[in-house]
């Protein structure tokens, strides 16, 4: 046999040992895929759990605006691998509320009992929220009661609407302020012979000083000062007024709250009971016989009935709608996924609304922001289609979150009206641009580059310095996107560009004093948001629809995929750790958001709150 016969012989071999894996992967993937519908299917058709007693509300993970998975992939997961705790799970702002709404009208929900121990957080307009129908459901003459082993901040908020609070006796209520930290990296760049090349506009733009300083300057250092403290009082105000005792009972000065707890021999619970922060001291077990005879139904397995859903799906209605469409994270030019709101998607919905306006009836929108900015070409992107949809007559009113502030500031200039929580972080009306160049870190390894190019402009790259051409560009061209921003900002909000660069330079606001700046039009919530597009549109008889954007299919069950997959403790961990979340966000400014001139308008030093 020849040698070229034995290499046949062995590729035909190699071919069918081939063909034959890759038939083994995709029929794996087709069970996988049935075998999730078939679980998900039995998941459904398990017998209803009683919607009666005591409703709990043992959340588990974050609040959001918007979930990046639905109920039904949370539900396979515990099918699968058994009922955990899931401390990344995502839990809707909207659907909660829903639900608490729907119980305080309930004549088979008696009282609500908040379970929080595996409740992460939410920012602070969230917790508004919820907390606002939780006085709903109190004003109905229905009571609420909070057991914890040990409460957070976020919380002690929720809690602190309870008409009773239970406590462990080794528990404790960590309410001891707000803090804003980040990590800056000047040493460590200097060390590993980084250029890092800074382009901004606005003395309080501090989202760069990471890059260039070790410390915060003093500039940010007092701008961050000025909000955070209004927040912590708004937050002190909130609880004082829910436990009708006075802020500085509940959280004295720290000197104070050391004496206090050195007299309670270092017992956190005891020094949360005499200081009012709690009601009673209690076991779990005592705590359950004290409730014994109450039904418990958890809020996940609590069903929303079809006509107490805020959010419906069904377009093919007579009644009037109001879109809600949802701008959700770091706003991105490609497609939305957790933390990310892609503007590729945004714009979709956006453009569905404005072409199909007769068909789905849809007389107004409302553009829920919870963004700290992020690219400049996927804020424009989003702004210019509702430049457009309004050219329709179509009023679009801006619902602020828990932050809208530079890039969720931009696109909030393209509309009628804009409401804010009164601890809404917004404003960081400014713009800056980041570029990296590794010339000395190669260079000290042994690595150069080294070219001809017809102009200084043209062959930069990251393995040179820039030329001081480039420089003088991307600086002219970044000096323009300022003026750009704060002349939409003139425009939409009626003051001239001096006052607004005035209130501009990267200056960070809240709520409460943006409106007094008029950055935005009154306080409020949601709701409020909801009821003054109504009535621009002049309707008096609606229904709110979201319109969920089309998902690849394929990226939608990759995502579902590795939600159902368990998490190890190191990557919990690491998901929870506000320096790592941190550092991601650092990171990606290198990574260019996909903006095409490496612009950004993004609020990174106001973006997490502890």
């Amino acid at each position: 046999m020849s040698a070229l016969s034995v290499i046949k012989s062995i590729w035909k071999v190699i071919n069918v040992i081939r063909e034959t894996l890759l038939n083994l992967i995709f029929l794996v993937i087709i069970l996988l895929i049935f075998g999730g519908i078939g679980l998900i299917n039995e998941a459904q058709k398990q017998d209803m759990v009683p919607q009666y007693g005591s409703l709990v509300l043992d959340l588990e993970g974050v609040i959001v605006d918007n979930t990046n998975y639905s109920d039904e992939i949370y539900a396979l997961q515990n099918k699968i691998y058994g009922k955990k705790i899931n401390t990344s799970r995502e839990n809707s702002l909207f659907v909660l509320t829903q639900k608490i709404a729907q119980a305080t009208k309930d004549p088979n929900i008696k009282s609500i009992v908040l379970k929080l121990d595996n409740f992460v957080g939410a920012d602070m307009s969230s917790l508004q929220y919820v907390g606002k129908y939780l006085t709903k459901f109190k004003e109905a003459k229905k009571p609420i009661y909070a057991f914890g082993t040990t409460f957070n901040q976020s919380q002690y908020y929720l809690a602190s609407y309870a008409n009773k609070i239970y406590l462990t006796p080794l528990g404790s209520v960590n309410v001891y302020g707000l803090a804003a930290n980040n990590l800056y990296y000047k040493t460590l760049l200097d060390n590993l012979k980084i250029n890092t090349h800074v382009f901004r506009v606005g003395t309080y733009k501090s989202a760069i000083e990471p890059f260039i300083r070790d410390d915060m300057s003093e500039d940010a250092r007092n701008n961050t000062t000025r909000w955070l403290t209004h927040m912590w009082d708004n937050y002190l105000n909130d609880i004082s007024t829910q436990r009708k005792k006075a802020n500085s009972q509940l959280v004295p000065a720290p000197e104070t709250m050391l004496s206090e707890l050195r007299t309670a021999n270092g017992n956190m619970a005891q020094y949360a009971l005499s200081n009012g922060l709690v009601d009673v001291i209690t076991s779990s077990h005592q705590y359950e016989l004290e409730f014994a005879d109450q039904h418990e139904i958890s809020i996940y397995d609590y069903q929303l009935k079809s006509e107490n859903k805020q959010l419906i799906d069904d377009n093919q209605n007579s009644t009037p709608l109001i879109a809600v469409v949802f701008v959700n994270g770091t706003l991105n030019n490609s497609e939305s996924s957790s933390d990310v709101a892609g503007s590729q998607d945004i714009v979709q919905q956006l453009k569905e609304i404005r072409k199909n306006l007769d068909k789905n009836n849809i007389q107004a929108v409302v553009l829920r922001v919870n963004s700290p900015g992020g690219s400049v070409d996927a804020s424009e992107a989003i702004r210019s289609e509702l430049e457009a949809l309004r050219s329709y007559q179509i009023p679009v009113v801006v619902s602020m979150g828990g932050m809208a502030a530079s890039g969720g500031y931009w696109i909030s200039t393209q509309s009628d009206y804009i409401v804010a929580s009164p601890n809404t972080i917004t404003g960081s009306i400014g713009i800056f641009g980041i570029i990296p160049t590794f010339e000395n870190s190669l260079s000290h390894v042994g690595v150069y580059s080294d070219g001809v190019s017809t102009s200084p402009l043209a062959g930069n790259n990251l393995a040179k310095n820039l030329p001081e051409e480039t420089n003088q560009l991307i600086q002219m061209n970044i000096n323009n996107g300022y003026q750009t921003f704060i002349s939409l900002v003139a425009k939409a909000r009626k003051m001239t560009t001096e006052q607004v660069d005035k209130i501009g330079q990267g200056q960070v606001w809240l709520g409460s004093e943006a409106e007094k700046i008029g950055l935005v039009d009154k306080l409020g919530d949601f709701d409020d948001a909801v009821e003054i597009a109504a009535t621009l549109a002049d309707l008096t008889d609606y229904k709110i629809d979201w319109p969920k954007p089309e998902v690849n299919w394929f990226n939608a069950l990759y995502s579902d995929m590795i939600a159902m997959l368990p998490q190890s403790t190191a990557e919990i961990f690491f998901e929870h750790l506000p320096e790592a979340k941190q550092l991601k966000q650092h990171m990606s400014l290198w990574n260019n958001f996909n903006d095409t001139q490496n612009r950004y308008i993004y609020c990174l030093n106001c973006a997490d709150i502890r």
